[in-house]
């Protein structure tokens, strides 16, 4: 979905497909895929067509599957990894379209299919497409805060080894009352988070609409695990700030938890919208 210049505002991608008899011919420039190279497949969003005056200016938007080989891209894109400063674990690539050929039928649009259906111009249609994309989200969000959860219990748990091991004016720093108390508040935060992502999982499970939970949790978790894991930096002193100790690890991580599946900015606008409704002037 990601582009240079479209990021949260999926409106705002600008990636085309132009048909070409049976054969979709995609052009353009998309940006943070993780494991493209090594996937079976990428599900690109692209722009068919402009929108038209009065429509939403997420009219003209597809979703396409482009199948390939694992390990390979296919004739016409090209693509780099991403030099992160965390997430190792998998490659988050650069790519660039040019001429990618996707048959026709490749479409993954639930909107669009229902349209297709029912012959229909299709406003319950619409509905049902943005019904899904919502689902997706949601789940995107929880997952994104579980992992959260778990970057700031790994920065937890090495804290507290390190609190036991680590000997100043002949006692563990563990034995301080102010580090004792700093583990306490990690502790504490990193199990309401984790309640709280069980919770709106268990909603999910049960097919109850909670697009305000899904970004809340998202958002107190991420932002939580920040904090935790920041902590568990000053609590390491100096070796926090080396690669000798997973501590830093955790902390780089935690960071990008804030920005993916929608910023912690992005979140607040989706809470506070559903709490208090913009007036139609605003």
């Amino acid at each position: 979905m990601s582009e240079p210049d479209a990021g949260s505002d999926l409106a705002g991608v600008s990636t085309r497909a132009v048909l070409d008899g049976d054969e979709w011919v995609v052009t353009g420039h998309k940006r943070w895929c993780g494991n493209a190279k090594a996937a079976d497949f990428i599900q690109v969003l692209v722009r068919e067509r402009d929108a038209e005056p009065g429509e939403s200016r997420s009219a003209g938007l597809v979703n396409l599957l482009l199948e390939k080989e694992r390990g390979q891209f296919p004739e016409g894109l090209t693509g780099s990894p991403i030099d992160k400063i965390g997430y190792h674990g998998f490659l988050a690539w650069d790519l660039a379209f040019d001429g990618v050929r996707i048959p026709r039928e490749n479409v993954i649009d639930e909107a669009r299919a229902a349209r297709e259906e029912s012959d229909a111009e299709g406003e319950a249609a619409t509905q049902a497409g943005f019904a899904e994309a919502q689902k997706f989200l949601n789940t995107a969000r929880v997952h994104t805060a579980a992992r959260a959860v778990g970057l700031a219990r790994a920065a937890l748990e090495d804290s507290i080894r390190y609190l036991q091991e680590r000997e100043q004016f002949g006692h563990p720093i563990g034995d301080f009352q102010a580090l004792r108390f700093a583990v306490a508040e990690m502790a504490s935060q990193i199990e309401q988070s984790r309640a709280f992502y069980r919770q709106v999982a268990h909603l999910l499970d049960l097919g109850i609409p909670c697009a305000k939970e899904a970004s809340m949790v998202k958002l107190e978790a991420t932002e939580m695990s920040v904090r935790v894991t920041n902590q568990a930096m000053q609590l390491h002193g100096g070796n926090g700030y080396t690669t000798e100790r997973q501590v830093e690890r955790h902390w780089r991580d935690a960071r990008l938890t804030t920005i993916f599946e929608g910023t912690s900015e992005i979140q607040k606008r989706i809470i506070s919208d559903r709490l208090l409704p913009r007036s139609p002037l605003s």
